[in-house]
């Protein structure tokens, strides 16, 4: 059974619809790798259905760190 994957779509920060890449990842700490390496980028993230109230909180303390993230819940089956 595989596991569904963080979904993060980086734009670029004019706040224009100028999608730079979409990239999946098996965990946390691997995506905000990658946030951190486009620092000044725009970001949707869609959420797995796995994450948990600490996940979240990570994210937010990324908002709180000046990172543009837009959370999207995960889809319920």
């Amino acid at each position: 059974m595989s596991r569904e994957k963080w979904l993060l779509e980086i734009y670029r920060a004019n706040g224009g619809r100028d999608l730079i890449a979409t990239m999946q990842f098996e965990s946390l700490p691997q995506l905000r790798i990658a946030v951190t390496e486009n620092r000044g980028k725009r970001f949707i993230l869609k959420l797995p259905s796995h994450a948990s109230a600490a996940d979240r909180i990570a994210l937010l303390d990324l908002r709180a760190q000046g990172f543009d993230i837009a959370i999207r819940a995960a889809r319920t089956h």
